[in-house]
């Protein structure tokens, strides 16, 4: 029997953790911008003393409470950009999570977000947005990975990537007004 329950989560194992480590290959990558931040650092920030009584405060704080990590991956190399995409295609076929809208825009930005449903409507296990499109600084092509996992209120979501300034994250605030 001990053997069995072994195997099983050698089994599971890769499954389970599949979507925290997928594209963890890019964050020392040359050519590769990235953002990770741990759930640690969200615990940290909610025993910041804030005014308690602000609602909206609040709200932020139980939001990036239920959060696991957030990872950003930026790129503008041509090379890095294609094998993003081929993983990408390969984590989605693999993965269940659900599309949730597309975004294309006047600019040649071509946005896709996905989710793992959650508890109920309101909250996602997995919030990952795909962006192909170009740098509105400077014109060259950009690719943008983020993966938001935890018990995520999509109700509050666009403030947190606002605050973060995420890559997308002006496309995030339409999510909650689409779900």
């Amino acid at each position: 029997m001990k053997k069995l329950a072994i195997l099983l989560i050698l089994v599971v194992a890769p499954y389970v953790s599949n979507a925290q480590s997928y594209f963890d290959k890019y964050e020392n990558m040359s050519d590769v911008t990235s953002m990770v931040i741990t759930n640690k650092m969200f615990k940290l920030l909610s025993k910041i003393d804030f005014e308690s009584s602000d609602k909206e405060t609040q709200e932020y704080l139980n939001l990036v409470e239920n959060i696991n990590n957030i990872k950003v991956f930026v790129t503008e190399n041509k090379d890095v950009a294609q094998k993003m995409g081929g993983d990408v295609s390969k984590y989605l076929k693999g993965s269940s999570l659900d599309e949730l809208m597309r975004i294309k825009t006047d600019d040649g930005e071509n946005i896709k977000f996905y989710i793992k449903p959650g508890s109920d409507e309101d909250h996602v296990k997995e919030l990952f947005m795909y962006m192909v499109g170009n740098d509105s600084k400077d014109g060259k092509p950009e690719t943008v990975i983020l993966t938001i996992t935890g018990n995520i209120d999509l109700k509050q979501v666009s403030k947190l990537a606002k605050d973060l300034n995420i890559p997308g994250g002006k496309e995030l605030k339409n999510v909650e007004k689409r779900n």
